[in-house]
């Protein structure tokens, strides 16, 4: 009896399996974007873009969930820099002083200059829509604001008077 007690109710662990699957949820890579990314790179190591590469369900899963874990490892390693730093946002040097302590140093410089063609792309679209919103500006400033027509609030202020 005294094991009994310790035991759930069958109840409520099958209430707690669907909770624990909703997480694990949320927490999943897309697996179209993980499967695009393995086999674009299998594809690449294979013989170039044409080569066709089969991966199995359970292996496509074992990179998604091997790729789940690194960015948690890495998160709160660039977590922990950062508060070294006393500060609370994390920055693209924590990352990058987060690969360096987890001994990734290799993916350091190729990902500083991802970063960098990554900013100087999204620099020209800044750059192009400062100067959208800059014209659209100049257009509101040269034209005089609508006036409003037969405002029925308007003649109800007017048949109060």
């Amino acid at each position: 009896m005294a094991g009994e007690a310790t035991k759930e109710p069958p109840a409520a662990q099958a209430q707690q399996e669907p909770a624990m699957t909703e997480a694990a949820q949320v927490e999943e890579l897309p697996k179209a974007i993980v499967r695009r990314l393995v086999k674009d790179k299998l594809a690449h190591i294979a013989g170039g873009e044409g080569a066709e590469v089969i991966v199995n369900r359970d292996a496509m899963a074992a990179f998604a969930d091997s790729a789940r874990i690194f960015i948690h490892y890495l998160s709160a390693t660039a977590n922990d820099m950062c508060k070294e730093s006393k500060r609370q946002t994390i920055n693209a040097d924590d990352v990058l002083k987060a690969l360096d302590e987890m001994e990734f140093s290799e993916f350091v410089e190729p990902l500083r200059a991802s970063l960098q063609v990554f900013r100087n792309k999204n620099a020209g679209q800044r750059s192009e829509a400062s100067i959208k919103q800059k014209e659209k500006r100049r257009k509101l400033d040269k034209e005089p604001p609508p006036q409003k027509e037969n405002d029925p609030a308007d003649d109800a202020k007017e048949n109060d008077d």
